[in-house]
């Protein structure tokens, strides 16, 4: 569900030339250590001033010649692809003040510039080149056990999904609310404002649409209440367990239309995600995260036409449309093996099962390998989604790695236009300022060749390939 991308590629270096991405490269690599951690300041005894940040940056290049823009990547919109030859374009920074045993001001601004994204449980669409506020909340502590009650516009965020580089599918974003949390334990209560499209009749009650024959779409402001738990349970050796569960309830409320515009109701509806995080310690140079959930979201076909006239208004902003996946059953794990000095082996594995709101065409590869037909007899509402990571890893020096990313994507049955399966092997070679295995401090340049079962790609001047070469370069700061 989560792994839908629409993407509108724009190199990060558009109007740089090689000089110039050199000397950017120097830069972070001087100024990493500003971005990289958490920094604390104490004054006046009893005050703390803390700042951190993370930064995500490529250039990529396509194909025989070096275009910077509007060239073809190894994304896969419906699947996880490996990080390694393709990922998000932002910069998060984080700034708190704390008044020690009195309380604590925490905000955060993320800005996304490459390319649109969609996050979890709205399902939100965010634009890039806008300035996201995720955090702005006042935290008060109380009592023993790390009690805690806070106020304000929130967001939790959990281990995101490595070698992909995928947010984790729990993540709650920018939660407008109050919550109470201990060192073991939170409940939050928001209340977002969000926005759902419907379709309408005239005062005769014929639909509306446009000179296209598509039905013309009318924007409701949608109520977004969300009720979000999650705990902590120490296991045996270290180990631990998070359950997580999130509700959502979405009650629209609609705009003023003109006399003639009778719009179709949005009924009341309802979502959630349940499920949990299982984090395995260092053990006999094993170590990962296991993440499982089940989530279900609102289907409103009435609301939501399959043809819209609106921009994206398809995504709803909280309602799910025929082509998206109503209800999913994920596995995604994340390990790492530890080869003492000499390197070690990264894997990740997303697992998802996908039921959409109503059947779709089963679709089949053209004889001319250009596209995706359906054959006008076969449905479904199901597929099943594989993606797998595998990445060994050589310690040149404990700051310099070598690896060989091996990437497979397969999809039972392709029901969306850009269904396709693939095999991308990418040589990496990153300079790792924390000396880890699973590093999220470093820089890299990397190339990629990629195989797809039909002509998915297309370059900047039209020919479609299901071949593709590409070379990316970057930086890499994550907390």
């Amino acid at each position: 569900m989560f792994y839908i991308r629409c993407c509108n590629n724009t190199s990060l270096l558009k109007y740089m030339n090689k000089r110039k991405y050199f000397l950017l490269v120097s830069f972070l690599m001087s100024f990493h250590q500003n971005v990289s951690a958490e920094e604390k300041y104490k004054f006046l005894d009893d005050w703390v001033l803390s700042a951190s940040g993370s930064f995500r940056g490529n250039f990529n290049t396509a194909g025989e010649t070096f275009q910077s823009n509007d060239i073809p990547n190894q994304n896969l919109e419906n699947q996880a692809t490996s990080a390694a030859a393709y990922s998000t374009d932002y910069i998060s920074l984080k700034l708190g003040i704390e008044k020690s045993d009195t309380f604590s001001l925490v905000s955060s601004v993320y800005y996304a510039w490459q390319k649109k994204y969609h996050l979890d449980l709205f399902p939100k669409t965010y634009s890039e080149k806008v300035v996201q506020l995720r955090d702005l909340y006042l935290n008060i502590p109380f009592g023993s056990h790390g009690y805690s009650v806070w106020f304000g516009r929130r967001t939790f965020e959990f281990e995101e999904i490595y070698l992909f580089q995928e947010t984790n599918p729990f993540n709650q974003l920018e939660l407008n609310g109050f919550g109470i949390e201990t060192d073991v334990f939170q409940v939050s209560l928001a209340l977002n404002k969000e926005s759902v499209y419907t379709t309408a009749k005239d005062k005769n009650g014929n639909p509306l649409i446009d000179q296209n024959g598509n039905n013309i779409l009318y924007e409701n402001d949608d109520y977004v209440a969300t009720l979000f738990m999650s705990g902590k349970f120490l296991l045996s050796e270290g180990k631990m367990f998070q359950p997580i569960l999130s509700m959502r309830a979405y009650n629209s409320y609609g705009k003023d239309a003109s006399e003639n515009v009778q719009k179709d109701k949005v009924r009341l509806t309802s979502s959630f995600i349940l499920g949990g995080i299982f984090d395995r310690p260092l053990s006999d140079g094993l170590k990962g995260t296991t993440t499982i959930w089940f989530s279900s979201l609102p289907a409103d076909k009435e609301a939501k036409p399959t043809n819209t006239s609106v921009n994206n208004a398809f995504y709803g902003e909280g309602r799910v449309p025929p082509n998206y996946p109503q209800n999913t059953i994920g596995i995604a794990d994340s390990s790492q093996f530890l080869f003492d000095k000499y390197g070690g082996l990264l894997t990740s594995i997303i697992l998802l099962n996908n039921v959409y709101a109503s059947n779709l065409p089963v679709l089949h590869i053209s004889d001319d390998r250009k596209s995706l037909q359906s054959d006008g007899k076969s449905y479904s509402r199901t597929t099943n989604r594989v993606s797998v990571g595998v990445q060994p890893v050589v310690y040149l020096t404990r700051n310099i790695q070598l690896g060989l990313d091996l990437n497979f994507n397969y999809v039972t049955k392709k029901l969306l236009a850009n269904d396709a399966n693939s095999f991308v092997v990418t040589p990496i070679l990153k300079y790792s300022f924390d000396e880890q295995l699973k590093t999220k401090k470093y820089l890299f340049i990397s190339m990629s060749y990629g195989y797809y079962d039909w002509k998915i790609k297309t370059y900047s001047n039209g020919t479609k390939t299901n071949e593709l070469l590409t070379t990316q370069a970057g930086v890499d700061f994550y907390l």
